[in-house]
């Protein structure tokens, strides 16, 4: 199968409320990434605080690079394995 570009097609934001009516985050600086984490997404992690925090500290700086066999292993097992 061939998928040919038909040149249209909307312009893609590079950021969205997450709900109608609430405001977005101001636009970021280029070249700058942000993440962040709701309680309910932290909770749903089972991250401490402190370790979400660390994490943030670590790619701030540039020094987080997790192993990628291990975070796919986690993804399929999130999705693969159903919760004891």
């Amino acid at each position: 199968m061939r998928i040919e570009p038909t040149g249209k097609g909307a312009p893609v934001s590079r950021s969205s409320p997450a709900q109608p009516g609430t405001p977005a985050a101001p636009a970021a600086p280029a070249g700058s990434d942000r993440v962040d984490l709701s309680a309910l997404s932290q909770a749903a992690a089972g991250l401490a605080p402190e370790k979400l925090e660390q994490i943030q500290a670590e790619v701030t700086a540039g020094s987080y690079h997790p192993d990628a066999a291990e975070v796919s292993e986690s993804i399929v097992d999130f999705y693969l394995i159903p919760p004891e």
